[in-house]
């Protein structure tokens, strides 16, 4: 349950934001997630991320895209994009697709590892894709769109959402995207997710968050905000200045995992009691980048348990330590020493001389 702080104080102004989130309605009551990312939301990256996060506290986390086209034919046990955790429930597999007979035994193949929803993938600019009119390409016909929305939801009994692009400033572009998401709404989706920045953007610049809160105000259904979201404050000034429904944090959660627990901290949510772990988040770039050695021991102890010490693990602990080293002033020094690693234990000694001689201190935002 959520506490009930004096609304007049700043943590009370900020949990009044939490009571007012629309994903209420979803059972969902802590509305920060961790957004799917090819490359690096396997489950050895999710057990990372919860293994900070408040006991008492359920956040989503959501799998690297998933092909409907493969996804039939693939092994659940030993296919390692769909590895999950022994009694892992709150994690939303995400799909790209656009096809019935690919979506529904896609859906039903899925569902058999319990996962809390679904949510389909209309944001990705990556031109393979582009090729088979998936990810952001289906922004390009609205009632095609509306159409994959109908399908997934008519093969799903779990929430299903829907992962978007933001548009232009421009009144046309944002009047597409509001006529866009009231598509979606109509056709049965449950919540939305918007990465504000357009597809010419990918990830780099501002993002617009602002223009969430616009399509949040037009909608009945959850809107979610993504994209820029770096810090702990980012997140919840998203929240409770731009009229989110959630905020969904990307990339720096790769360098951030305990991102989520500093938040639940600056909410009042989270308690020393109840983490084996330090009392308090790391705060001080000092601090940070001490933890993020000891977060990278404990990702290569994770990827051991579920890929075993493999080139597999191998390259997946490089492309996190890419992701990552963008947040330090010589990250790129850290990023040679990821790629030097012959084994995931030859790997661990290299991190650990090069933390013993390194502060590594991390940067707010970039």
């Amino acid at each position: 349950m959520i506490p009930s702080p004096n609304s007049s104080s700043p943590a009370g102004s900020r949990l009044n934001s939490l009571s007012g989130s629309r994903l209420n309605s979803l059972g969902i009551t802590f509305p920060f997630m961790v957004a799917p990312m090819v490359g690096i939301s396997h489950v050895a990256f999710r057990e990372l991320v919860r293994s900070y996060l408040p006991r008492h506290l359920q956040a989503l986390l959501f799998t690297e895209m998933l092909s409907t086209r493969r996804l039939p034919s693939e092994r659940l046990e030993s296919t390692n994009e769909l590895r999950v955790a022994c009694g892992e429930t709150h994690y939303v597999p995400q799909i790209l697709g656009n096809e019935e007979r690919f979506i529904a035994p896609s859906l039903e193949k899925l569902g058999t590892r319990t996962p809390w929803g679904y949510d389909i993938n209309m944001g990705c600019p990556a031109s393979h894709v582009l090729k088979h009119n998936w990810g952001v390409r289906l922004m390009g016909d609205r009632d095609y769109a509306a159409a994959v929305v109908a399908i997934t939801k008519k093969h799903s009994r779990l929430p299903v959402s829907v992962k978007l692009r933001g548009t232009g400033a421009g009144e046309n572009e944002k009047q597409f995207l509001f006529d866009f998401t009231a598509a979606l709404e109509d056709s049965g989706a449950d919540w939305l997710t918007i990465h504000a920045r357009t597809a010419a953007q990918k990830h780099e610049g501002a993002a617009n968050w602002a223009l969430v809160g616009e399509v949040r105000r037009l909608r009945r259904i959850p809107v979610v905000a993504n994209g820029d979201v770096q810090t702990s404050a980012d997140a919840i000034r998203v929240l409770s200045h731009f009229g989110a429904d959630g905020v969904m944090i990307g990339r720096a959660a790769t360098v951030r995992p305990w991102i989520l627990w500093q938040i639940a901290s600056d909410l009042g949510l989270a308690g020393g009691q109840d983490r084996n772990a330090e009392d308090e988040p790391p705060r001080t770039p000092e601090e940070e980048g001490r933890e993020y050695f000891r977060a990278c021991i404990r990702f290569i102890d994770l990827l051991e348990t579920y890929f075993g010490d493999t080139e597999y693990s191998l390259t997946k602990f490089r492309f996190f330590a890419a992701m990552g080293s963008r947040w330090f002033a010589f990250g790129h020094a850290f990023w040679k020493v990821s790629m030097n690693g012959k084994s995931l234990d030859h790997l661990r000694q290299l991190i650990l001389d090069y933390a013993a001689k390194s502060e590594h201190c991390m940067i707010g935002r970039i």
